[in-house]
Parts: structure tokens; sequence; C-alpha cells
């Protein structure tokens, strides 16, 4: 599944209003989400008889949440993110979806240059195969 898929997903189903990308944020808006593939390292684990042997694809995804300059307000909102998110089971396109994250919390990024404040969700796809 493709990020685009994640973000709309997302976008609908927690009524998210404000500026929503892939890829890249916008910088210009003080409440901003982006959906990134995740740069985190993660070992490839093979399936004894091969890929068709295997259940779940792994997607790891970053949210980077950009959201005002009030602390308080923005960490609420990286936690009810979360909160969305966490141990979600969800289908996109008829196949299942389970939710894990990576850490237990949101990761606090602090300020900008423009002093609004950032938070990153760090989470994996285990995404159904069929």
């Amino acid at each position: 599944m493709t990020l685009k898929q994640y973000k709309d997903y997302f976008k609908k189903e927690f009524n998210w209003s404000d500026s929503i990308s892939i890829g890249k944020i916008d910088n210009n808006q003080e409440k901003a989400i982006c959906f990134y593939n995740s740069q985190r390292g993660q070992t490839y684990i093979g399936t004894l008889g091969g890929k068709q042997n295997r259940s779940t694809d792994i997607k790891p995804i970053t949210i980077l949440l950009r959201y005002t300059k009030n602390q308080n307000i923005a960490e609420q909102m990286a936690q009810k993110i979360y909160e969305f998110f966490e141990e979600r089971t969800f289908f996109i396109d008829s196949k299942r979806v389970f939710t894990m994250m990576t850490y237990s919390s949101p990761i606090s990024l602090g300020t900008d240059d423009e002093n609004i404040y950032e938070y990153s969700i760090e989470l994996d796809f285990y995404e159904e195969r069929g």
C-alpha cells in the first residue's frame, strides 16, 4: 500500500481538516501533518519457504505533526493522533491492516525556526497479504 492510501484513510477517519501531505510537510502552515516512509532501520526477516508463505508485509511510517506555537495544544493533538492509531485494525482496499506503535508515546521534536511545535509518531503497519 502507498503513503497516499494511509494519508487518505487518516484524513477521512480522523476528520483532519488542516494541511495534510505525503513526503514533504507544508512549512507555511501552522497546523500541518505529513506521512513519510520511515527511515528507521528495519531488519529484513525472511520467511521459511519464501515470500509466498508470508501472511503480512510491514510498512514503517513516520507521521510528522507541526502544530501551533502552544506546547500544550500541540502535545494534546499529537496524543490524539497517537491514540487514533494505537493498536488499530482497519481495512484499505479490502486488505486488513494492523497497527503497531514503535514508541510508547509521540516524540517531541521541540520547535522549528518559527517556534511551531513538532511531534513525530513512529509506527508500523502490518498489511495483510492476499
